[in-house]
């Protein structure tokens, strides 16, 4: 463990260089306050520091005062060493922030001792960090996970409701175009039923990855169900929204057969947001009829709600 001396007392800073590096520590040593703050400004500095109260430039108790201030979620072990004898000396250095006070001269193994302690208490800070951390990213994995389709990537159902639910309520207070674009692959069973479910899955995938490459960042694709999506286009109006579904229907029907075997081929319905009368349940079911009747018109085909 790395620990910091900052002492302007060659002699008392040579003792206690040598007694910890005797201990198993690795020492940097500073001869003055303002050194020691140099060094503990560097990324990666020492996280246990042994301080002298009264030394040139910085003192003691303000370094480590400073420390508390700064430091974060990556905490500092402090001691403050010195001679001072008065009464208020410890209460002063403890109310400073630092962690425990060591009077010179200091005793071999009292000083030994405490410094085991810092070294324990600086131990289960790092390992409550990494805790932390970890408890942190599986926080974040789990997150990721409820709002992701997990073959697709795509956002899933509950995700886009979620979405849906805030872009209409700002749709609909700053009277913003809003848009969506049902999407339904076409004869899919088929692919399934001829060549698999590892191959039906590799075709939604390869179908997801199309359909993320050619929106812009801010609309939400989804994975509505089987072979469904439907993307939510944002300050979009009807007719961006139905050349947008052109470019995606022509895209699909033209894929190379290096990146699928099976021709893939979807039919589109496409519905704008009305702001006088509408509710998200009827912009859904105005898209869900546009797309059933681009399937009965003879699929691979955009159809536009009433």
């Amino acid at each position: 463990m790395k620990v910091l001396i900052a002492d302007d007392d060659p002699a008392s800073r040579l003792l206690l260089e040598s007694l910890l590096i005797k201990w198993g520590y690795e020492v940097t040593v500073a001869c003055d306050g303002d050194q020691a703050w140099r060094i503990l400004s560097l990324p990666d500095h020492p996280r246990f520091v042994i301080l002298d109260w009264m030394m040139p430039g910085i003192e003691g108790p303000e370094i480590v005062r400073r420390l508390r201030e700064s430091e974060g979620s990556s905490p500092h072990y402090a001691i403050i060493i010195t001679s001072k004898e008065k009464e208020y000396a410890t209460v002063h250095a403890l109310n400073s922030g630092a962690d425990d006070f060591v009077a010179k001269p200091f005793n071999l193994c009292e000083l030994q001792a405490r410094v085991a302690v810092g070294f324990r208490v600086n131990q289960l800070h790092m390992a409550l960090m990494d805790k932390m951390q970890k408890l942190e990213q599986a926080t974040e994995t789990i997150s990721r996970l409820a709002r992701t389709d997990e073959l697709t990537g795509l956002h899933n159902r509950r995700s886009f409701n979620e979405n849906f639910t805030l872009a209409v309520s700002s749709a609909r207070r700053y009277n913003l175009p809003l848009s969506l674009i049902s999407i339904d692959l076409d004869y899919f069973k088929r692919v399934n039923d001829t060549y698999g479910h590892h191959a039906g899955d590799q075709v939604l995938k390869l179908c997801a990855s199309l359909l993320q490459e050619m929106v812009r960042e801010d609309d939400i694709v989804a994975r509505w169900g089987g072979e469904e999506f439907i993307i939510l286009l944002l300050h979009t109006d009807c007719s961006s929204a139905i050349a947008l579904a052109e470019r995606l229907r022509d895209r699909f029907e033209h894929t190379p057969a290096t990146l699928t075997p099976y021709p893939v081929t979807a039919s589109f319905g496409v519905a704008q947001f009305k702001q006088e009368c509408e509710t998200e349940d009827t912009l859904l079911s105005r898209v869900d009829s546009a797309l059933y009747r681009a399937k009965n018109s003879g699929r691979n085909c955009v159809v536009v709600a009433d």
